[in-house]
């Protein structure tokens, strides 16, 4: 029987289906990540694996690239292909290094093994807004925890946190889309706030993106804030706070900024933990958007 949708046989279909759905979890990939990585929604990746809708051949090689294996793999005509590139394989290729014995590592403070996983990971080309979402950014929010809770003393989480960003670099050496020359987007830390390594990895994954990012970090005077805005123009703002007592300066830093260039301010986006608790953040801080996650954020600068 020949499936309509995709021109070949329905048994080759299923293959398929079984295929890419034991590809994501090799790569630990959700379908959400699947799906932005291919430009589709999570639910087609849904269907695509159980089996209820195929993508056309475009579409398939895409997803070959995506998994770095061939469409005939895919598509269950070469087992024999697969078994050659394992049997080829050394055992350090074979290996799996799952989140648990990353944090592992990090608190045991083996800075050897973070960067052996961390290698591993690039390697077999995970992409790098999983290693930033599923390692680097679980394993501080994790580290914050412990350390709010009086569990973890503050060298170790200054270590955890300069390993860290050690590892944003070795991802971020990866080749990146240009900015064609766009107006930049500035990313900053309000006041006093320190904690500045989650809007480090969102600017990273946005230059990823092809954006034009100017990433300014944390204790930046507001008069040298408002002189970058004069002299880079940028079209948008983005702004993390993560400890709540940090509020109050993200509120006066927007309004100078709103007083200093009226209907020219560029858009403010801003986000972070201290929010979770808060409610119309955008109507409390002044700010025009509130964002939890670096895909509101890709989705509200399209909207400007």
């Amino acid at each position: 029987m020949v499936h309509k949708d995709f021109g070949v046989p329905e048994s080759m279909s299923n293959e398929f289906s079984s295929r890419i759905k034991e590809l994501r979890k090799k790569y630990g990939m959700t379908q959400k990540d699947v799906a932005s990585a291919l430009g589709i929604g999570q639910t087609t990746i849904a269907n695509y694996e159980n089996g209820t809708r195929v993508p056309d051949l475009s579409k398939v090689s895409e997803i070959a690239d995506l998994y770095k294996v061939s469409v005939d793999y895919l598509l269950g005509r070469d087992d024999q292909l697969v078994r050659k590139e394992v049997e080829s394989k050394g055992p350090e290729d074979s290996k799996d290094y799952p989140y648990e014995l990353y944090m592992k590592s990090l608190l045991e403070g083996d800075k050897k093994m973070v960067r052996k996983i961390l290698l591993h990971l690039l390697k077999k080309g995970v992409p790098s807004k999983v290693i930033y979402h599923d390692y680097i950014e679980r394993s501080l929010k994790e580290t914050g925890e412990l350390w709010e809770k009086g569990e973890m003393p503050i060298w170790k989480e200054h270590f955890i946190s300069e390993i860290s960003l050690e590892n944003m670099a070795l991802v971020k050496r990866r080749k990146f889309q240009e900015g064609d020359g766009e107006r930049p987007i500035l990313l900053l830390t309000p006041g006093a706030e320190q904690h500045h390594i989650g809007l480090k990895m969102v600017g990273d994954i946005l230059e990823s993106n092809g954006h034009n990012v100017m990433y300014l970090g944390n204790m930046i005077p507001t008069d040298n804030i408002v002189q970058a805005i004069k002299d880079k123009k940028p079209y948008a703002i983005i702004l993390s706070v993560t400890m709540p007592y940090h509020i109050d300066s993200a509120k006066l830093l927007i309004d100078v900024i709103k007083q200093k260039f009226g209907t020219k301010t560029p858009t403010i986006i801003i986000g972070g933990r201290a929010f979770l608790n808060v409610g119309n953040v955008a109507t409390e801080t002044g700010a025009d958007v509130y964002c939890q996650s670096v895909e509101e954020v890709e989705r509200n600068l399209k909207r400007i």
